[in-house]
């Protein structure tokens, strides 16, 4: 089928596209915190902690073909570094977001010697035993003193004084004073920071010549190691590099106050989440984790209340009504199992199907540059 429009990739109808989604994005950034609910900013800030944990996830699985169920033990290095430093050393909470990278990187590169000799389904067993593994460490008596125990540890978050709790950016109070509802908006701009940088790291790796050598690993480790690309070099940064990045988000569940080892996304519950939304919305796309951390959360949002058959609508009562647990987690697995067969490549995967039937994009002829090769061939 022949595509209605074409537009060159770097083109002027191809920067005004940008532009227009740049811009439509940082207007809803701005309106949930100024114009939402709080319980939208609850759930919005929600969704932005897993697209964080999703996007590192899919650097190692989407773009390397490395795949883990291990990652919410990483997110819990970062989850228990920030608490550690803020009640036992008082650090402030967003001090401790380059200590928790430093060590969930060094772990993750620790972890990922296994997966120079393993892969596939052997590589996800030793990840998912890390899973299993973290939460029990973290209740180990011999280190309670440290991490509290199964009690977890409370006063995690910023500290604040009684009298005018605000916090400044270099004599900046964007905030106000963050009593009750108000500190909402102040979390949710933490996890858009968060996700802003765990994106640009991703963007700038996959775009750059390391990202070429990463889809070469995974689609043949084989080859890509007879063109020279270092397979255990390139797997142990790639694997640390995820590792750090998902600490980040798990840093700001600590800052909200309480830590507790049987928080979900600190069992291998948070790892499976982590994979279905990075699947869901598109593994190896940029995209895909963020798209499929908003779909995740609506649905999980919308049908919470649904234990109460008179919350389920008309029309799906006689399916979900039989059940006395909010049936989210059985609503999303069937709304998996029917995109992979639709869309096997995801949400983002499936837009790109559609839209190219629309609208095609030229991309740059190969060694294009931005000097008139004209005006180079005229000099003597």
């Amino acid at each position: 089928m022949t595509p209605l429009f074409s537009i060159k990739s770097g083109g002027p109808a191809s920067w005004t596209i940008r532009v227009a989604c740049a811009l439509v994005l940082a207007y809803v950034l701005l309106w949930i915190p100024t114009s939402g609910s709080n319980s939208l900013i609850d759930t919005a800030t929600t969704a932005l902690t897993l697209m964080g944990a999703a996007l590192a996830l899919n650097l190692l699985h989407g773009f390397t073909g490395q795949i883990s169920l291990g990652h919410s033990a990483f997110f819990g290095i970062g989850t228990y570094t920030t608490a550690v430093f803020v009640t036992r050393w008082g650090w402030s909470p967003l001090t401790t977001l380059p200590v928790a990278f430093a060590v969930a990187f060094v772990v993750g590169a620790a972890v990922s010697l296994p997966a120079l000799r393993i892969k596939g389904v052997y590589l996800a067993l030793v990840t998912l035993a890390l899973a299993v593994v973290f939460p029990q460490f973290i209740k180990w008596p011999k280190i309670a003193w440290l991490t509290g125990g199964a009690r977890g540890l409370t006063d995690t978050g910023f500290k604040f004084d009684k009298d005018n709790r605000t916090f400044e950016l270099f004599g900046w109070n964007p905030w106000g004073n963050l009593r009750g509802e108000n500190v909402k908006p102040f979390y949710y701009w933490i996890a858009v920071m968060i996700v802003v940088i765990v994106y640009l790291i991703c963007r700038g790796l996959v775009k750059s010549r390391v990202g070429r050598s990463l889809i070469a690993i995974r689609d043949n480790s084989t080859a890509a190691a007879v063109m020279g690309v270092n397979l255990p070099v390139t797997k142990g940064l790639v694997f640390g590099l995820s590792a750090a990045m998902c600490a980040l988000p798990g840093c700001l569940t600590a800052m909200k106050g309480t830590v507790t080892p049987d928080t979900a996304l600190l069992t291998a519950i948070g790892s499976i989440t982590f994979l279905i939304v990075m699947v869901v919305g598109g593994a190896g796309t940029l995209w895909g984790p963020i798209i499929g951390a908003i779909v995740f959360q609506f649905i999980t949002e919308k049908t919470g209340d649904w234990a109460d058959p008179k919350e389920i609508p008309s029309a799906l009562r006689p399916i979900f009504s039989w059940s006395d647990v909010a049936p989210a987690g059985g609503i999303f697995a069937l709304a998996l199992i029917v995109l992979m067969f639709t869309a096997p490549h995801g949400l983002a995967g499936l837009w790109k199907r559609v839209t190219v039937r629309f609208v095609s994009v030229v991309p740059k002829p190969a060694g294009s540059s931005t000097v008139d090769e004209r005006n180079v061939n005229d000099k003597p």
